[in-house]
């Protein structure tokens, strides 16, 4: 039995030292008259195929406001260097390598759309193949800052589409050409985004001109989906109820002192929304947000809200001490007033001519009467016909916005 294990220990000894002998061999044999300033093709007028596979693992940040996006990306690219070829019965069977990226040939990747260092893939410790046959396999990733432009018309209910785009240096598209190996970007190890989810993707390759000379690009469309729901919440709500609230300014009696400070109130609470709005949009014209004039229209609305109630306020008869002609706009609270709000008159109108002593005077009530409700009649009007108006007004143009972005 121990002669078994000494056996079998000499075994694995002797197959240990031939394969570190072996390594040796062919890393000698590989890169003794190797160059990494020359393609690895035996025929230089042959273009290098290098198929590559885009790897999104995380869309760490989109900035609204720069129109910038932040990636976390690793590419997986593969090509065949003719130099570096052997085979694995003459080197203790030995199928692959692993050599440093500075002793090997390397297809050097530039990236257009970086707002920073085009050269991203610098990362020297990134891990490099080469198996037997000659086929080479880079796996190089890094952080992107990216521009990405935004059209936030619909937003927060918008899809947007960021490019990212890679430029062989060096060598135009008869040295070397680019290959997609898929249609599409590989998410396996994506990690989901709170604000922003990856929808759709587009892998393909084109060949474009500058000055003559022809060059392969491998472009990568991501689509990325905003989650509205944050924003619904904390913005989109508050401001609608907020809107619809203004509109019960005209219900408040004219002798009620907080009329024109409610409407007041309600203007500047749309104006505080708009402000946080404003904040996270991007100082562009090119595209406007439905959002934006949405709250502008609502700013609008509320802006004349303030204006019609100070008007009504100020035109009161009972304020400016005289009286106002019938007008055929006062048959509108015999159909718009709440109910309650005739009561209310004449027990107004009561207290007030027991006030004056004249309770027992029928004509002082009559004349009473006359001008209280010339007086209620006038605000009762004016408050129903600008809240009908108001109202109208308020859905017309949050019926729009919904239909708009929601389309």
């Amino acid at each position: 039995m121990k002669l078994l294990y000494v056996l079998v220990l000499l075994a694995l000894c002797r197959s240990a030292t031939g394969s570190i002998e072996g390594m040796k061999k062919l890393c000698s044999d590989l890169f003794g008259n190797y160059s990494t300033k020359i393609r690895p093709v035996y025929n230089q007028s042959q273009h290098v195929d290098v198929h590559s596979r885009f790897n999104l693992v995380a869309i760490t940040e989109v900035d609204q406001v720069r129109q910038i996006l932040h990636s976390n990306v690793w590419m997986n690219l593969t090509w065949r260097d003719e130099f570096l070829t052997w085979n694995p019965e003459d080197y203790s069977g030995i199928k692959s390598i692993h050599p440093p990226l500075t002793d090997i040939w390397r297809p050097k990747l530039n990236v257009p759309v970086s707002v920073e260092d085009r050269d991203v893939f610098k990362d020297e410790t990134s891990s490099i193949t080469v198996n037997s046959d000659g086929r080479v396999t880079w796996l190089p990733g890094a952080n992107f800052v990216t521009d990405c432009k935004l059209d936030l018309t619909l937003f927060p209910f918008d899809v947007q589409t960021c490019q990212f785009r890679f430029l062989p240096v060096s060598y135009d598209s008869n040295k070397l050409k680019m290959v997609s190996s898929r249609v599409s970007a590989d998410t396996q190890g994506y990690t989901e985004n709170g604000e922003w989810g990856v929808s759709a993707s587009r892998a393909y390759t084109t060949e474009r001109t500058f000055e003559d000379t022809t060059f392969s690009f491998l472009y990568v469309d991501i689509d990325l989906e905003r989650r509205p729901m944050f924003f619904v919440l904390n913005v989109i709500i508050p401001v609608v109820v907020l809107s619809f609230l203004n509109i019960f300014v005209f219900l408040l009696p004219c002798d009620c002192g907080e009329k024109v400070s409610y409407a007041i109130t309600c203007l500047l609470s749309l104006t505080v929304f708009m402000s946080i709005v404003s904040e996270i949009l991007p100082k562009s014209s090119d595209n406007i947000p439905m959002v934006t004039l949405y709250l502008t229209c609502l700013l609008g609305i509320s802006v004349l809200s303030v204006v019609a109630t100070i008007f009504i306020v100020m035109k009161d008869p009972s304020k400016v001490n005289k009286k106002i002609p019938q007008s055929p706009l006062f048959v509108i609270p015999r159909f718009c007033s709440l109910p309650g709000s005739r009561r209310r008159i004449m027990d107004q109108v009561q207290l007030d001519c027991k006030t004056d002593g004249s309770a027992g005077n029928g004509n002082g009530i009559g004349k009473v009467l006359e001008g209280q409700s010339i007086s209620v009649g006038y605000c009762v009007t004016a408050d129903s016909l600008c809240m009908v108006i108001f109202t109208v007004l308020w859905m017309v143009v949050s019926v729009g916005f919904l239909v708009k972005t929601t389309q």
